[in-house]
């Protein structure tokens, strides 16, 4: 990792990881535009609207909270698996070759 600028260290750990999460949330709106248009949907007829969607958020965000938690867990269960020189060094020859191939074939293609 390259030095920063006042050589300060870089911050790690989960308070790094939820800051750029949360900062990629606020960033990129498209969370918010599915929700206003995916949620309505599911409002019964004469329900308290607000109350509704409010609930059907909150069980999106315990639905999606769990499955990445799920998600964190299996990737630190194989972390050290992908981290041993010898699967690195085979992934990056067979990222190499369907990179190769790819190129192959696109040049390959006619115009």
């Amino acid at each position: 990792m390259p030095p920063r600028i006042g050589g300060s260290r870089p911050r790690t750990g989960w308070r790094r990881s939820y800051l750029l999460g949360l900062g990629t949330i606020l960033a990129n709106p498209k969370a918010a535009v599915f929700a206003v248009s995916f949620l309505p949907q599911f409002v019964p007829a004469g329900a308290d609207a607000p109350l509704t969607l409010t609930m059907l958020a909150l069980i999106w965000v315990v639905v999606d909270t769990l499955w990445y938690l799920v998600f964190v867990w299996l990737i630190d269960q194989v972390r050290s698996i992908f981290e041993r020189p010898a699967v690195r060094r085979r992934m990056e020859r067979i990222s190499g070759m369907v990179l190769i191939g790819l190129g192959v074939r696109l040049a390959m293609e006619p115009r």
